[in-house]
């Protein structure tokens, strides 16, 4: 009885559902509805980042850890032997790892059981674990696919304990043929089952084979080239989604939580935020959309214009104009942040004061604004997980890509990218977004990417118009788009995005529009500092805001802490902030010296 109560214990050690725990205690939510609906540690490093998968990352080591200890303790309290049975400790061990894999306090939904199975094997072989372990790091870093890295981790490590296995019988042989009743098969196999080394070689090779089978959906998708790729070395992340179960299980989500699944709220009534009220409102979505000012609120509820932004344009009758947060946020699944990037952070904490953690994690948060806030150089997803308790980035997503407010309030076909860490959330988001013929939007988990896209384009559509002062030519606007390209990508890779985003819609494609429109605020202040203009002046004249001056001194200092050469950042800054010519730095970058285009 004593035997079977020690397993039972660490089982249900092994049954402690750290990811739904963890998850839950992040974010509010319920990992098992999120990425992948695994409740193991890739799951929660996806969907919440590395954070929460760190505390996951060690607890279930420990739980495995912990068993095999458990079980020694035991064996040498109950049978009164010196160093613990090897065998009932291992059985305390996989009892653990059943209980990992199928917990019962989660509905036995659980993980893949990998880092508890390596903590067994190191508490009672450690140098072929800790060797394994090693190599599965090393196939991740290469592949990227933590799947693959684990399948044939397991495989290294059956493969190593019969090495040892097979010393450990040449061992035993020939103390064998050396005794007085000499060699014999029966002894040889006994005496190993005696040792434990028979026993730890068979479960070594079960352990692979239970790997492998709990990787049978990952092993289809390796096959067919849509698995998971982990961190900034995957290249497309992008499983193949259920969008009517991701918007079913988002309206259910939404209404346990006492919110509307079809109003959303828009913080922010400039000509951007209009423009999304708009398509939001055309689509039959409530809409409630907030103005900072009560007199500029109630004038917008009048004459339902913005004459000085968005001439000609009429805000639909159907949308709900305040200047009171909280009833602009009261039952709304959704809200869009849509306000200058230096007000976002006290909007938050104005936010905070409303919502308890509970509320905001309920809720998605989208951020539409493009910038770098200049003291902290935090993006502005990283604002809003920084001041909303329960915003995470399980519930924060960005949206981006080539649309001025101008052309989409008048309906101008315009293409966009939503990106969220979940790619069900991510799925959600872009049926709320997408608004055909003439708004599309198309989703990404690259939020890290997405959203710097949207900062440094900012950036180089400043430079552009610089040039358009200079009354420079094509050529020159070409060679600075490219090179804009490369010092783009150079920083967001380096910030953890995918180098296929800049080359999307957030990056290309909002670049190329924000460089030779009409339109773009950053070009118009570029072009007329450009013609000698002081920046103060320029600004001061302005009825819009221009996020990328504020964008340029946040840009460079990120330049300066990941060491990315940025010489396009660095002539910007000087001519904005430093009294630089204009002129003296386009010399200066045609003087720079030669190297490969690739550098």
């Amino acid at each position: 009885m004593t035997i079977w109560l020690a397993l039972l214990l660490c089982y249900l050690l092994g049954s402690i559902p750290s990811a739904v725990w963890v998850s839950r205690l992040f974010a509010g939510i319920d990992i098992r509805e999120h990425g992948s609906h695994n409740a193991g540690l890739t799951n929660v490093y996806r969907v919440l980042g590395w954070k929460p998968a760190v505390p996951v990352a060690l607890i279930d080591f420990l739980k495995g850890l912990a068993a095999v200890l458990l079980g020694l303790a035991w064996s040498r309290h109950a049978w009164n032997m010196d160093h613990g049975h090897q065998t009932f400790a291992l059985a305390c061990g996989v009892a653990a790892v059943l209980g990992h894999s199928f917990t019962v306090f989660a509905g036995f939904r659980g993980g893949k059981g990998v880092l508890t199975t390596l903590g067994v094997f190191v508490a009672v072989t450690p140098v072929p674990a800790l060797v394994s372990f090693a190599f599965w790091g090393l196939v991740l870093k290469r592949s990227g696919y933590v799947s693959l890295a684990s399948i044939l981790a397991a495989g290294f490590f059956a493969m190593a304990e019969s090495v040892v296995f097979v010393m450990h019988a040449i061992n035993v042989s020939a103390e064998i043929a050396l005794s007085e009743a000499g060699f014999g098969w029966s002894t040889l196999v006994s005496t190993l089952v005696a040792k434990g080394h028979m026993n730890l070689l068979i479960l070594s090779w079960i352990t692979a084979a239970f790997v492998v089978w709990k990787h049978r959906a990952n092993i289809a998708r390796l096959r067919n080239g849509t698995e998971y790729r982990f961190g900034s070395a995957r290249d497309e992340d992008e499983e193949e989604v259920d969008v009517e179960r991701a918007k079913a299980d988002y309206a259910r989500d939404a209404k346990a939580a006492g919110l509307d699944p079809d109003k959303i709220a828009v913080i922010g009534a400039g000509s951007w935020g209009i423009a999304i009220a708009q398509i939001l409102a055309a689509k039959g979505l409530k809409v409630t959309m907030w103005e900072y000012s009560a007199q500029v609120a109630e004038q917008l509820r009048q004459t339902h214009e913005l004459p000085d932004k968005l001439p000609g344009v009429r805000i639909a009758d159907s949308i709900e104009i305040t200047s009171d947060l909280a009833q602009a946020v009261d039952g709304a699944a959704v809200v869009c942040l849509i306000v200058p990037s230096h007000t976002l952070r006290s909007v938050c904490r104005n936010m905070a004061a409303i919502l308890t953690p509970e509320q905001v994690a309920a809720r998605h948060w989208v951020s539409f604004i493009k910038g770098i806030e200049e003291k902290t150089l935090k993006t502005m997803t990283g604002i809003v997980t920084e001041v909303l308790p329960g915003a995470t980035a399980a519930n924060v997503s960005v949206l981006s890509g080539p649309s001025h407010a101008e052309e989409v309030a008048r309906q101008v076909p315009t293409t966009v990218v939503v990106a969220s860490r979940d790619e069900e959330t991510a799925a959600t988001l872009q049926d709320i977004f997408f608004l055909a013929p003439y708004f599309r939007t198309y989703r990404s988990t690259d939020v890290a990417g997405v959203e710097l896209c949207g900062a440094v384009k900012n950036v180089i559509a400043i430079a552009s118009g610089i040039l358009d002062g200079l009354d420079l030519g094509d050529n020159t606007r070409g060679a600075l788009m490219t090179r804009g390209m490369v010092e783009m990508s150079r920083l967001g890779e380096k910030m953890g995005g995918r180098r296929d985003s800049f080359f999307g819609l957030a990056g290309m494609g909002d670049l190329i529009t924000t460089c030779v429109s009409k339109h773009s605020r950053n070009r118009f202040v570029g072009e007329q500092v450009g013609k000698g203009r002081d920046i103060k002046d320029v600004l001061a004249g302005m009825t819009m805001v221009a996020e990328g001056v504020r964008t340029v001194a946040g840009v460079r200092e990120l330049a300066k802490v990941h060491k990315v050469d940025m010489p396009l950042t660095e002539q910007v800054f000087g001519v904005l902030f430093e009294g630089k010519s204009a002129r003296d730095s386009v010399e200066a970058l045609m003087a720079r010296a030669a190297r490969a285009e690739q550098e």
